[in-house]
Formats: C-alpha cells, structure tokens, sequence
C-alpha cells in the first residue's frame, strides 16, 4: 500500500523518493509489543516440544508447572494448616517461582545469562506477513493511520525487556538509518507508546534530535512509574480489610466478571496462618525482584528519577558496573526536559497524550492496586500522569487541585488558556509543553481501546493540529474516556461477513445503517461512551436477528443462582474478616490470650 499525500502541507514537505510529504513514522512500543526468544549457546532455538520458547512478557519456563510441583505446594500447604506455621511452603515458593522466571534472569552486570533474541523487522510493514501485520495491528491499532501514509512508511521497532534501554537505543539510531535509507527521507516520527518513552528517553541522550522531524508520545513512561519502585521498596498495602476481602474479590471481578471466587477464597485463606500468607506473598515478590527486576537496567528504568537514588543505595551499591548502567538512564532521565526544549527548539514538533484521575490498578489490571502508593499518585492505572504528560500535575485520589501543595506554573497568564480540567483535578500548565499537551480523564493505560485517543493521535502526526489551540472544540486538551475496541475488533468485522445478498429488504438496510452508525463512532474526536454503546448495541442487536455466527446469545444474564450464590460468598468473606481478622482462628486466640494475659 503506497501513501497518501492529499493531505500534504507545505511545513511538512520532505525528500522522499515516492514524493509524499510525511516522514516515516517509527513506532516504539510498550512493554509487551516485543516478541524475543531463547536459543542455546549455537544460535539454535530452544523448543518446548515443537514450540520455540519466547513470548512478548514473561518468557515462563513451562516445565515447572508439573503434578510434582502441585503436590509439593498442596502438601506443604496442608502441613502449614495444621501446624499453624511455616511448613517449607515460603521456600518452596520462592524456589518455584525462581525456576519460572529463569530465563530472563540477569547477572550483577545486567547482562541476560540466557541467549534470548528479540524478534527485528528491519522494513515496514508492507514487507510484513498479513499474520504479521494483523499482530501489529492488535498491540498498536493504527491501521486508519496507515491507511493514509502507507505501510511503507510505517515501522514497528522491537527492544528486549530484560535489556539496557541505553543500548536499544543504539539500535535504534541503527534502525532509524535502516529507515530512512529505504525510504529517502531525512528524518523520521518517532511514536513512543508506553514503555517506549524510556527508549526515546535514552536516544536523545545519546543521539540527539538530528533525525527526529516529530514526537507524539502516547501515554509515554517518560518518568517512570511508581508501581515500579514499590515494588522495589516492597511497599504494600497489606491492611486486613485489603488483604482479606477486597483484593483478590477485585482481581476476580477483572476476570470473572463476579467477585464470587475471591470472596470463597478470603473465607478460606483464614485457615492458614497470617505468618504463612504474609510469607508466602514476600517469598514470592523476593523471587520475581532476585530474578526479573534488580538486575535489570529495563526495568530500573521504570522507576521515577525522584526515587531511583534511594532505591539504587539500596541494592546497587555492591554492583558498580550494574549502577553505572542505571546511572546512565538515570541522567539521561533528568536530562529529558532539557533535551526535548532543544528539540522543540529547533523545529522538532513534540506531542504528548496522557491519562488521568485513576488509581493503580483501578478499571484494569487490578492486581497493581496492592501497591502502596495506589491512591496517592494520579495515573492511568499504570503510568503516573507526571510521567505520561511531561510534568501535569495531578490531584491523587479524592482530593482537588485546592487540597494540595504544588508549584503553579509562572508563564499562565501568558497562555491562552488556564489548562486545569472543569473537575479541578488536573493542571495541564505545569507540563512541559502545556499548549501541546492532551489529557483524557479517567481513562485506562490501555488507549488502544479508544479510538478517540487514536483519532487524535493521527491527526498530530499527519499535521492537521498543531496545537490544543488549533481546532479545541474537537481536539480539546481535555477529553473523557470511551470503549471503542468491541466495535474496532469485533462487531464490525463480523458485520461485514454477512451476506447481505441473502437478507430482507429490511434487515439488510438495518445492516446497513447500523454499520454506518458504528464506522463513524470510530472517528469520533471527542468521547461520547453513551454513543459509543448505543451503536454497538444496535450492531449486536442486528447481528442476531440476522443470525450472524457467535451473536445467538446476546440476553445472556448472570442467573439467580449466581446472583445469590455472590451474596452469600460476600457475606462469608465479611464475616470471617469481621470474626479472625487478619489471619486464622488461632491467630485470633492467641492475640485474645495475650490481650488477656497482658
């Protein structure tokens, strides 16, 4: 698929050898968008069974899930009951989880022991498989942009998770040469998604902004997180009321649907010891630290530079050639500002879309709301707003610009606007770059399922706004949040395979008309949810009359007898909370006999 230039702006005119006006854009992906592999010390891939062992994320090793390794943790589990004690179970689960986690184990150096390879294309994705281009499309849905400059000026550049940043980010000037070699263009745009902002963090340290012609960061860790260094600093929120009722009833509501699992499992969880959950819980996050985390300069990237220091005395100070690594991200962390003023100062156009108003862990991914600092920063659920935003600030949970202490931006009253949201929850005027900023509230890190966020996206890189400024009643700086990825993935996918030809009159013009009304809430510019659910209402209703495959069950509703199976389970989980606390009946007795005694 060649590009498009009807949209062609004289600014934006470049020395491309198919004549377009768009520099290639270059996308650096989030954390799990990077498919890498094991092979032996030959270069021979290592299989399990005939499948290569790799993976985007975790690389498990697969082997340890075994009816050896169940009857052991049953077995000492068992024991830990009945002793009300520790049985070998924290060791054996700190053992387990270190066998997992193997493979993408670092030594003191931050080097990863096993030979693991990430997967490279070094071409667009016009030279990809359709496989391959349907993948791409899942972990980043920009097709509608690719639809207007083309596959052959679209680029996915891949990094390994257990790597240095600073050293993807020589492969990346690599690739950014690759790129412009085949398309003849001088510069590129760089789309840094997620953790891809710590890549960009590192690449203008290193090679500046020279062959950068723009940046659009989206929901960029261009600071870090601090979910990270709570995990670092083992800081949790293991009160009993937490621990014992609502954490693992939200984790089961994420997956379930229902929080009826996490309840019978918080009514269980009181036969053993308090001693063995919290060890169980602290031998388990030591093997995923000893073994993922500390001695990866990846994942000390995902710190906040305001407390790598403290963090880093703490487990580096034994490690000098490890420290010196992270040092490196560090400074090239708090050189960013500096480096994207430079940028911006020489022409480098510089976007930044951001969410917020959410806690960790709050709407996805729930089991991050364990963290300490879960209500205390402003996020998207995983990134802090700080981060994703370049410096907007933003209140924490219940709380209102007024309720806290932050240093206000001077320059405000030489803006056009005041860019603090209408719920007073976030000022916008402290980013970086307040006139090209964009914050949509209450929304989730994943903004692959808003097609808003994507819409705007597109419309910075292709030069249509320039700034908040440019069209604000529909690219305002900020928007709400919507769910567009049903429709996107699913429902009109679906609707398009119909075969109208074999429908009435009637049906086939409600077709019609529903899959024209669900096209066009997907280039919406503005979030409208209850637009958005009207239409992918209608299209489901549609597909079931019409008999499409998959839509035969559209009513279907959680029973009764689930409904009042929950209550019970929520009852139960209460009342065992209210009844031992934090912990078993004889973990109860005990603290009445020592109150008694004492």
């Amino acid at each position: 698929m060649k590009h498009s230039n009807d949209s062609c702006s004289a600014d934006s005119e470049t020395d491309c050898k198919n004549s377009c006006c768009h520099s290639p854009v270059i996308i650096l992906p989030g954390i799990n968008h990077s498919p890498t592999f094991l092979y032996d010390k030959d270069d021979t891939p290592v299989l399990l069974g005939e499948s290569h062992i790799g993976g985007t994320l975790i690389i498990p090793d697969r082997r340890v899930f075994s009816k050896q390794t169940a009857f052991k943790i049953i077995s000492k589990a068992l024991a830990s009951i009945i002793t009300q004690n520790d049985a070998g179970l924290e060791k054996y689960i700190y053992y387990t989880v270190s066998e997992l986690l193997k493979f993408q184990k670092c030594d003191n150096n931050g080097n990863h022991i096993e030979n693991l390879k990430t997967k490279r294309w070094n071409h667009s994705l016009e030279q990809m498989t359709k496989e391959e281009i349907k993948w791409v499309y899942r972990m980043v849905p920009m097709k509608s942009l690719v639809d207007e400059i083309g596959e052959d000026h679209v680029y996915f550049f891949t990094f390994n998770l257990v790597g240095d940043p600073m050293d993807s980010a020589d492969d990346l000037n690599d690739y950014i040469e690759t790129v412009k070699k085949q398309t003849g263009h001088e510069k590129v745009t760089l789309l840094p998604i997620s953790l891809g902002g710590t890549i960009l963090t590192a690449y203008l340290e290193k090679y500046g902004h020279g062959n950068i012609d723009q940046i659009v960061n989206i929901v960029a860790c261009l600071d870090g997180t601090d979910i990270a260094a709570d995990f670092y600093a083992r800081k949790w929120r293991l009160d009993d009321y937490y621990l014992y009722h609502k954490f693992l009833a939200d984790i089961f509501t994420e997956s379930d649907g229902v929080p009826l699992k996490g309840y019978l499992i918080n009514t269980l969880l009181h036969i053993f010891p308090r001693k063995a959950v919290n060890g169980v819980l602290s031998s388990a996050i030591s093997a995923i630290l000893d073994n993922l985390m500390l001695n990866c300069p990846q994942f000390w990237a995902m710190l906040p530079s305001y407390r790598y220091d403290e963090l880093a005395d703490r487990y580096l100070s034994d490690k000098p050639v490890l420290k010196a690594r992270t040092d490196n991200f560090q400074n090239a962390r708090l050189n960013l500002n500096n480096n994207l003023l430079s940028a911006s100062n020489d022409g480098v156009r510089i976007n930044s879309i951001a969410c917020a108003n959410l806690d960790f862990g709050e709407q996805m991914y729930t089991y991050f709301n364990i963290v300490d600092s879960a209500e205390k920063i402003n996020s998207d659920g995983i990134v802090n707003l700080s981060s994703a935003s370049l410096g907007a600030t933003g209140a924490p949970h219940n709380k209102l610009l007024s309720d806290i202490k932050y240093k206000k931006n001077s320059r405000c009253e030489n803006f056009e606007h005041n860019h603090i949201s209408r719920d007073n929850r976030v000022d916008a005027s402290t980013a970086l770059f307040p006139e090209n900023t964009w914050i949509f509230l209450n929304q989730h890190h994943e903004v692959g399922r808003n097609d808003v966020v994507l819409n705007l996206a597109k419309s910075l890189i292709l030069g249509r706004i320039k700034d908040i400024n440019s069209d604000p009643l529909n690219y305002p700086q900020f928007n709400g949040a919507c769910n567009t990825q049903n429709i996107r993935r699913r429902n009109l996918p679906d609707a398009y395979k119909v075969n109208s030809s074999k429908l009435s009159k009637t049906d086939k013009a409600e077709l019609e008309s529903a899959i024209i009304e669900a096209e066009d809430v997907l280039k919406l510019t503005v979030a409208d949810q209850l637009r958005i659910e009207a239409a992918e209402k209608r299209l489901i209703a549609v597909l079931h009359n019409v008999g499409a495959e998959g839509y035969n069950d559209i009513q279907k509703k959680k029973s009764l007898f689930t409904k009042t199976f929950n209550t019970v389970a929520y009852s139960l989980s209460k009342s065992t909370l209210f009844l031992f606390g934090g912990g078993s009946p004889v973990d109860r007795a005990v603290k009445i006999i020592k109150k008694i005694f004492n």
